[in-house]
């Protein structure tokens, strides 16, 4: 029964239906002879194939069973970890960490710091403080990691829980020498193409020879928010046997926290930096290509999500930002000194 009426505007009788369809582009299914099941029923164009007496949705019961279980695609967003981020309930207790270190600088109006000002010393209230809050500077003797501001980043959240068994994880970090290598040399590397290098584009140059692959440049803010649009660009295919992805963003904050964000959620292999990016919508951020010209904000960005990831970094950057000014050779030894594993350079 259907509890619209008669102001229902679909079809439910089966027969009615098909006989309206547009006739079947051909006699086999595709999916049907692969996973030995259509999720499409009677609305697949190549229905035919699969559609038995009662217009029943056929199953190859014994092909289907050689699929259970197999995740085709990886790295999908549950719907639990989008309402954790929606809600700002996902603890980042790593990038926390590395944020309490860092010193501001100016602060904005009403006292409250926003992700467009600089950080660079102690005189503007830090993340977190209210009107008429100072913070206190290392040098002046007190521990910056001696209280743990909100998990929730939005100063009325409760602390970091600090209530339980103290682990190995808790006290000890990886050496440079123990993180997982990328192992890439004399591999081809099919670099992240926006708007072009989609999960079934990926799968066309694998089976043409590509050895690595990259998934589309993913805004940090997005991935943040948990918008499920943003997180499509970070499927992995299980064919992509060495796969990484890459975050486009302006601030140490939504950097630090959305690499440990991707660190502890999905499967991946290395994550890159765009720093080469040249589209006004993100250059006018201060992101793309304008790190290059911000470097006390791209050591932040570069350092922060080093010390939260447990797989390399990656850097792409650009010769330049302004017509035939290079200065791509003085920031890669700099890049390699904050901790990037690799540089690629895009002119």
């Amino acid at each position: 029964k259907c509890h619209f009426g008669p102001r229902c505007r679909f079809l439910h009788d089966v027969g009615e239906y098909l006989a309206g369809k547009p006739s079947d582009l051909g006699q086999r299914c595709v999916l049907f002879d692969t996973f030995g099941r259509c999720p499409y029923g009677v609305t697949c164009r190549f229905g035919r194939a699969h559609l038995g007496d009662g217009h029943q949705n056929i199953i190859n019961a014994s092909l289907a069973q050689q699929w259970e279980g197999k995740l085709l695609v990886r790295n999908n967003l549950p719907k639990e970890l989008q309402q954790q981020l929606r809600k700002r309930k996902f603890i980042f207790q790593k990038a926390e960490e590395y944020l309490r270190g860092l010193q501001p600088r100016g602060g904005g109006k009403g006292g409250k710091v926003t992700e467009e000002q600089e950080v660079s010393d102690c005189t503007a209230p830090q993340e977190g403080l209210g009107d008429g809050d100072t913070p206190q500077c290392p040098e002046q003797g007190e521990d910056p990691q001696a209280e743990a501001p909100s998990s929730r980043g939005d100063g009325d959240g409760p602390s970091i829980p600090t209530v339980g068994p103290l682990t190995d994880e808790d006290v000890t970090k990886l050496r440079p020498c123990e993180r997982k290598k990328l192992e890439i040399q004399g591999k081809l590397y099919l670099a992240p193409l926006t708007t072009c290098g989609n999960l079934p584009f990926r799968r066309i140059c694998k089976r043409f020879g590509a050895d690595v692959t990259c998934g589309e440049m993913a805004v940090c803010t997005n991935l943040l928010q948990g918008q499920s649009s943003e997180w499509a660009l970070l499927k992995r295919h299980h064919t992509e046997d060495v796969f990484g992805v890459q975050l486009e963003g302006a601030f140490p904050d939504t950097m630090t926290r959305c690499a440990e964000l991707l660190n502890r959620t999905i499967e991946v292999d290395f994550v890159d930096i765009n720093v080469g990016c040249p589209i006004d919508l993100v250059y006018k951020k201060g992101g793309g290509c304008a790190l290059m010209t911000r470097s006390n904000k791209f050591e932040q960005i570069v350092r922060g999500m080093n010390s939260v990831l447990d797989v390399p970094l990656t850097v792409k950057i650009r010769t330049g930002v302004q017509e035939k000014v290079n200065v791509a050779h003085k920031i890669i030894p700099k890049i390699r000194e904050w901790g990037a594993s690799m540089v690629t350079v895009g002119e």
